[in-house]
């Protein structure tokens, strides 16, 4: 990643003032109750002062600010369709936050243009290359202890958190797995079906996901259904070739596509038609916003997720 952080990065410090009585010091704000807060990360400790009012987002957070009513300046371009939002946030989030970034990186000038109090990078890829640029600009937010390593409802928890909304936000976890846990009882077939979660990138080659403790692992896993013992067994370095595309078949075959191209060239393949999940009817295909949504779950998109998969996992829990 290049990163375009030349020039002056550090946010300007804006001071109000008003007249003070004669021979009086002025009185302190009273602080807001819960604030400062302190969160430990990966990265560091950061302290937010005071109750955020400007926020820049940069991984999906803008997903649960939206839902407690706290406003996002800016968030991260949509790289698949710049300038839009992504599927499942619309008509929740504000088409209008700037979007930031692009082929060159994270422009960290443009982040302190927008003048933010709190910048939120819980899931942020590369957080390591510009934090210190960021932190400079406002109080910064890292992972918790890795990337990509923390479940959807953990994050979630630091962002309400930050943002003094905890309790807020606890009810829309507990809304959210209410949802996942009414899916599984309405759907009891699904448990102990077995998954693969696969992304066709480029002809004649799959990446592989092989943590059976990652982020589809964790979702699917409260329908009741686990990782391919197959896949755990015989994929190495989360590679398979298309010749061995056997290797992925499961109950339930998640499918995510880089291209258009690449898909038709795949559903054109023998071996693939000839997959019994193919046959079956048991192979839930997404484009790569799909697949963005499944690597990076939000308190938006596990809803939107298993609503698109819905008729497939029907099919699997009746199988």
């Amino acid at each position: 990643m290049r990163l375009r952080a030349s020039g002056i990065v550090a946010a300007l410090l804006v001071v109000a003032g008003c007249a003070a009585p004669s021979m009086e010091e002025p009185s302190a704000a009273a602080p807001t109750p819960g604030f400062p807060v302190t969160i430990e990360h990966a990265l560091g400790t950061t302290t937010i002062p005071a109750p955020p009012t400007r926020i820049v987002a940069l991984s999906y957070e803008e997903d649960v600010l939206s839902q407690v009513g706290v406003v996002t300046v800016g968030r991260t371009e949509n790289f698949y369709d710049p300038g839009s939002l992504h599927p499942w946030q619309e008509g929740a989030v504000d088409p209008r936050i700037v979007p930031l970034g692009g082929p060159d990186g994270l422009d960290l000038e443009e982040v302190a243009a927008l003048e933010p109090d709190l910048v939120l990078a819980t899931n942020y890829y590369g957080l390591e290359h510009v934090y210190q640029g960021l932190s400079a600009i406002a109080p910064t937010v890292g992972y918790r202890t890795g990337w990509g390593e923390a479940t959807w409802q953990d994050t979630a928890r630091v962002i309400g958190r930050a943002v003094g909304e905890e309790a807020e936000v606890e009810q829309r976890i507990r809304k959210v797995d209410g949802m996942v846990a009414g899916l599984a009882a309405e759907l009891p077939g699904l448990a102990g079906k077995t998954f693969s979660s696969v992304f066709y990138h480029d002809p004649g080659q799959f990446t592989v996901d092989t943590n059976p403790d990652g982020h589809t692992a964790e979702l699917l896993g409260q329908l009741g259904m686990v990782m391919s013992p197959r896949v755990v067994a015989e994929v190495v370095n989360r590679s398979v070739g298309a010749e061995r595309m056997g290797v992925i078949d499961a109950d339930l075959v998640r499918l995510g596509y880089a291209s258009d191209d690449l898909r038709a060239q795949l559903t054109a393949s023998p071996l693939f038609q000839a997959m019994p999940a193919v046959r079956d009817g048991r192979v839930f295909e997404s484009d790569v916003l799909g697949a963005t949504a499944g690597n990076n779950p939000t308190l938006l998109n596990v809803p939107w997720q298993l609503e698109q998969q819905r008729a497939v996992l029907e099919r699997v829990a009746a199988s």
